[in-house]
């Protein structure tokens, strides 16, 4: 009974903040206010049944005043922090890899979860080595910072310029309060520049140090330091089924090794882990493309979860990632594409403790146009939204907006319903239809999209 109490006081700030039973009961006397909202609330389940999602967006719809990383008037997102509450990691999506509104929107709300919520730990969507070791043996000074976020961080971001408050004002002068953001990645492509040069020979000194046998063979340094090496500089791409073979028992043979020296949590377990999730993946990209992306999801989701329990235990984390990347439960997909698909949410999420703890914000757009930086600035025209879809049941008069998904599934645990959005899991601005509150606990809203501009 005490669990059901507390379940209907909520819901004075959710189902019934704009019906009438809650303008009622908001001119109650406080003392009687709770029992009043449990009777009534409690009733008018029994009489309607379960609310439809689409009910529940149009009621709970909450506006986004701005999403100028300048604006630090954070009012406008209590809300998403109430949502978030006391979750260690939040991840941050987007639709595509050139969203500046998105960009713009992760920007504020980094800002935010960083200044008032304790999060002090970025991690990207990008090279794992260079972000982790690279990043802590870097000089924080700005010069240095900048440089290395840069070359290490993905161009797509890094050079777009929606997100230039983020990398070169917000980011380096952390470092000079008491209160840094720490920068980490957690993508098994590790090939960005500080990797190209260091990760090799790093990796050398280690094998030496520990005196595996593997570096006594007569082909150490012939043969398989390069293929480290090539691991590093993008150089085993589109080779043949023999050379990835041979990639993957070089790799093994090493972490057979290696297991016998340090701690099955030690970091160049799992920077070897890496080498062979990407030659998979590589191995794997024209010949079946399930068993290539899922062996970088489930990578990236070993190397976060490395982060959460074995590097940063005491710290809360920030996700930077695509939508499909932070997306949970990728089996529950009516498309055959998602059928088959393990993203890194759905994997890191089968840890009861971290989904208990992580909350999974994604992003969708209704109009305009859409694009990469990488892709020779092609742009695209954002998908009309389906007429009885989420993006139009937003309040045509908000350009931003939040939806706490979690709220709705705290009264609806066991809801299937399947309903049209554009968040994106299969490429680009596209509708599809899935049972999105079971994927993402919110959804950030944006109204108008427009792709990146370089910086200048």
């Amino acid at each position: 009974m005490r669990n059901i109490f507390l379940n209907c006081w909520k819901s004075e700030n959710g189902f019934l903040k704009h019906s009438p039973i809650g303008a009622l009961a908001a001119n109650l006397p406080s003392m009687h206010k709770p029992f009043f909202i449990f009777i009534a609330f409690c009733l008018t389940t029994i009489a309607k049944g379960q609310i439809d999602i689409k009910t529940f967006v149009k009621e709970n719809a909450i506006s986004i005043a701005t999403i100028q990383p300048d604006s630090t008037n954070y009012e406008d997102l209590i809300e998403i922090g109430k949502a978030i509450g006391d979750s260690k990691i939040v991840m941050l999506g987007e639709q595509d890899h050139g969203d500046a509104p998105t960009f713009l929107a992760k920007t504020r709300l980094i800002k935010y979860l960083h200044e008032k919520k304790g999060f002090n730990v970025l991690a990207f969507e990008s090279d794992f080595f260079g972000l982790n070791i690279g990043w802590d043996n870097l000089p924080k000074n700005e010069s240095a910072i900048d440089t290395f976020l840069r070359k290490n961080i993905f161009p797509i971001w890094t050079y777009c310029d929606a997100c230039q408050d983020l990398f070169y004002t917000t980011i380096p002068n952390s470092y000079k309060t008491s209160n840094p953001i720490t920068i980490s990645g957690f993508d098994n492509q590790l090939y960005l520049r500080y990797s190209s040069l260091k990760l090799s020979s790093k990796f050398d000194s280690v094998i030496k140090k520990l005196s595996l046998p593997i570096s006594l063979t007569a082909d150490y340094s012939t043969t398989i330091l390069p293929l480290i090496d090539s691991i590093s500089r993008v150089s085993i791409i589109n080779k043949d089924t023999i050379f990835y073979n041979l990639l993957l028992d070089k790799f093994k043979i090493i972490k057979s090794e290696l297991i016998t020296k340090v701690d099955a949590n030690n970091f160049w377990i799992l920077v070897l882990d890496n080498f062979i999730s990407l030659t998979i993946e590589l191995k794997f990209y024209k010949s079946d493309y399930y068993k290539s992306r899922n062996s970088r999801d489930v990578q990236m989701a070993k190397n976060l979860k490395w982060l959460s329990n074995i590097k940063f235990p005491n710290e809360k984390i920030i996700v930077w990632a695509h939508n499909y990347h932070i997306s949970k439960y990728g089996g529950n997909f009516t498309p055959r594409f998602l059928n088959q698909a393990i993203t890194m949410g759905t994997e890191f999420t089968k840890d009861s403790i971290l989904l208990k703890s992580t909350y999974i914000l994604g992003f969708t757009s209704n109009t305009g146009s859409a694009g990469r930086l990488t892709m020779d600035n092609k742009t695209y025209k954002v998908q009309k939204s389906v007429k009885n879809g989420f993006e139009n049941w937003i309040p045509s008069d908000f350009n931003y907006s939040f939806i706490d998904f979690k709220n709705y599934n705290n009264f609806h645990p066991n809801n299937a319903e399947e309903f049209n959005m554009k968040a994106s899991l299969t490429g680009g601005h596209r509708n599809l239809s899935a049972q999105w509150t079971n994927i993402f606990d919110g959804i950030f809203y944006i109204k108008e999209m427009y792709p990146c501009s370089l910086i200048k």
